[in-house]
């Protein structure tokens, strides 16, 4: 039985592939190629992997939506004694108690009540859309799927958490897990954590790309280089911050008159009174040097023109390299970032495989390419290519 394995390295920039660093890595694409993959700006990355389609298809571009409404439960209060992380853990456990499978990130806990996912259900739990479990599940192909947390297989999930809770932990219950599936995907997760707080050239990110590699080579070892069908590909790249700008203590009182949601790289806003839209956007007008309000026609480039706002009535987007700060997300500043335009080489994403392929690739299309690895078909019109021929 040929088997196929996926692994998914979030935030490894195609640089970080070196003979130093990642010496098994490195004689993998020396033997198979490399290529750059080119992700959608936003934060829905992965989207095109799951279904084919662009993000903008499915409605998706970031993961929190403001709907004019303020949740009554009070997460605040009941959760206050626990640290942040802590307490959206706690949430997604009983969001998935629930059936929720998609997991809330983690924010600032006083803003929560104002916004909520716009995607609330994995991929695999949707009926409405084509995507790779649905095709599974048609053709009686047995998968897992290690999403931290979720450990999804054939249709069901459930919560895994590790007492080190890192990529090595996982990777040892991966293991003892692969051989009862033709399909197997893993997602390897400590390289953005640690680029983000140190940085992507850092001395940390060089130890924690040696142990990613490792890993790795542990993953494949289980496999047949020649026989099964190996993808390996990342959600994006990092980005060095070098200037940081502080616009939440610029902007007028949150909440009466308008409200907004800041990202590490892009502030959203909802308005409900015409004098604060002015004079927010004469604030962000004053600070041009560090990024700039999108235009109708920059939001169509970046295929976030949506016949709604519940992204947002005006974004204000931050120049590659600058962090937006105090935000939603971080308790301090990082030292790496991804979310810009996508106009730094350094934010694209990789592929490589066991096959030959076209080097410049969408991420839409490793969907019918996984597909054509698997000799498996999709049944509806998609947005991705193949990238080889048969």
């Amino acid at each position: 039985m040929t088997r196929t394995i996926v692994l998914m390295l979030d935030a490894f920039r195609r640089d970080y592939i070196t003979s130093s660093d990642t010496p098994f890595l490195y004689n993998l694409t020396k033997r198979y190629g490399v290529g750059q993959l080119f992700q959608h700006f936003g934060f829905k990355n992965t989207v095109g992997f799951y279904t084919g389609m662009h993000p903008r298809k499915l409605g998706l571009f970031t993961n929190y939506i403001y709907d004019g409404k303020v949740r009554k439960f009070p997460y605040s209060i009941l959760l206050f004694p626990f640290p942040r992380k802590l307490k959206f853990h706690i949430i997604n456990f009983f969001n998935h108690l629930i059936g929720n499978d998609m997991s809330y990130p983690a924010i600032n806990m006083d803003y929560l009540k104002y916004f909520k996912l716009k995607q609330k259900k994995h991929f695999f739990q949707q009926d409405s859309n084509e995507t790779l479990f649905s095709i599974f599940k048609k053709n009686k192909i047995k998968y897992l799927f290690y999403d931290f947390p979720f450990i999804i297989e054939n249709g069901k999930s459930r919560l895994h958490y590790t007492f080190k809770n890192n990529d090595e932990t996982r990777v040892k219950k991966f293991l003892k897990l692969i051989n009862k599936n033709s399909f197997n995907y893993i997602h390897l997760t400590d390289l953005d954590p640690i680029g983000h707080k140190f940085g992507p050239k850092s001395d940390e990110i060089r130890r924690t790309l040696q142990k990613t590699d490792n890993l790795v080579k542990e993953i494949l070892f289980n496999f047949d280089l020649e026989k099964d069908n190996i993808l390996i590909w990342s959600d994006h790249g990092m980005v060095s911050v070098n200037k940081i700008l502080d616009l939440q203590s610029k902007l007028p009182e949150f909440g009466k008159d308008y409200v907004y949601f800041l990202e590490s790289t892009m502030a959203r806003f909802w308005f409900f009174n015409k004098d604060i839209k002015k004079q927010v956007l004469s604030i962000l007008e004053e600070h041009e040097d560090y990024g700039k309000i999108l235009s109708k026609q920059d939001k169509k480039n970046l295929k976030i023109d949506f016949n709604n706002n519940l992204y947002g009535d005006e974004i204000f987007l931050l120049n590659s390299g600058t962090l937006l700060y105090p935000n939603f997300f971080n308790n301090s500043p990082v030292k790496g970032m991804h979310g810009y335009d996508l106009s730094d080489k350094n934010e694209i994403a990789f592929f490589t495989m066991n096959k030959k392929f076209t080097k410049q690739a969408k991420m839409e299309d490793l969907f019918p390419t996984l597909l054509q690895l698997m000799q498996l078909k999709h049944q509806f019109k998609i947005d991705g290519r193949i990238l080889f021929k048969k």
